[in-house]
């Protein structure tokens, strides 16, 4: 059986210099002793952070890395619902572990070691954690019916080439599914995973992020749309497919107030924010060196409105 499409291989291109990764590297111990001490972890009774976690293992309830990391926060005060997609390549130190990817916390110890590392690192209160799989995310959408999504011509070999990809995995005939032109059009599940996957056209991971964050608003949009007892038959086919450490109290709060949090606004965000980051390589791996106070303050200001 065909994999899923790997990771691009690691070049044998050379480390930044050595100063330069010294002084990322002081800045980030600089800045997590200031957390620390100051004990600045930002928290609000009215906000409720949930980190949904896209895994890229191609094994139905394994683990793999965290290909996709969205802090969605639900803001009753100014009844706001925020995405932030945080880069996986982000450099960032994981709690015992030493500095890394910010998705390599999730291999090394689930999502208790990445919530940790988020807040570690960003100084925000995140301690619930939603985790999906390639199939669990392909059977939430078909089960809504698909989605609305707009496709470029320069996606579609790359798009054709990871639905080929997820049909090898399924056992499905490669062809089917494949999107032949151009424009607006309705997708399935597995052609949605597809396009969220896609970052060989445009700006890399950081278009796929943007592409990830506008699929998970049209399944919002079309979540809307839905009576109770439709929201009810989704539910009890999606909660047994994810990993999650909220509480069944939690999980029924939200499902009580769903209708409520629906009719938010809905806004899309990235982290790191422009001009507070480089493209470096450390150990081989290419890694996006941040500066980590530009991007608690500006993470801030996102979820709870202030610095």
């Amino acid at each position: 059986m065909q994999e899923f499409l790997e990771e691009e291989a690691e070049t044998d291109a050379e480390d930044s210099a050595k100063e330069e990764i010294l002084q990322l590297e002081s800045q980030m111990e600089e800045q997590l002793d200031t957390n620390a001490e100051d004990e600045i972890i930002q928290k609000s009774e009215d906000v409720f952070n949930i980190l949904l976690i896209g895994c890229d293992t191609r094994k139905k309830g394994g683990v793999g890395r965290s290909d996709t990391m969205i802090l969605v926060s639900l803001n009753e005060e100014t009844e706001k619902i925020s995405m932030t997609s945080i880069m996986r390549d982000s450099y960032v130190s994981i709690p015992g572990k030493g500095n890394n990817r910010l998705n390599a916390a999730y291999a090394f110890g689930g999502g208790s070691l990445l919530l940790d590392t988020i807040e570690t690192n960003f100084a925000v209160d995140v301690d619930k954690y939603v985790a999906v799989d390639f199939y669990a995310f392909v059977d939430i959408v078909d089960s809504i019916g698909g989605i609305e999504l707009s496709i470029s011509e320069a996606e579609i070999p790359v798009l054709n080439k990871y639905i080929k990809s997820i049909n090898n995995l399924n056992g499905r005939d490669p062809n089917a599914y494949l999107v032949s032109a151009p424009g607006s059009q309705h997708v399935n599940g597995t052609q949605a995973l597809a396009y969220a996957r896609i970052r060989y056209v445009g700006n890399g991971d950081f278009e796929r992020t943007q592409r990830q964050r506008t699929v998970i608003t049209k399944v919002f949009e079309k979540v809307k749309t839905l009576n109770l007892l439709e929201m009810n038959d989704l539910l009890n086919a999606f909660l047994p497919q994810i990993k999650t450490n909220l509480t069944e109290g939690e999980i029924l709060s939200l499902m009580v107030n769903a209708l409520s949090y629906l009719q938010y606004d809905l806004e899309s965000y990235r982290l790191p924010v422009d001009g507070s980051y480089e493209h470096m390589r450390i150990n081989g791996m290419a890694v996006l060196g941040i500066d980590l106070k530009k991007n608690q303050d500006a993470l801030q200001e996102i979820i709870y409105g202030e610095e």
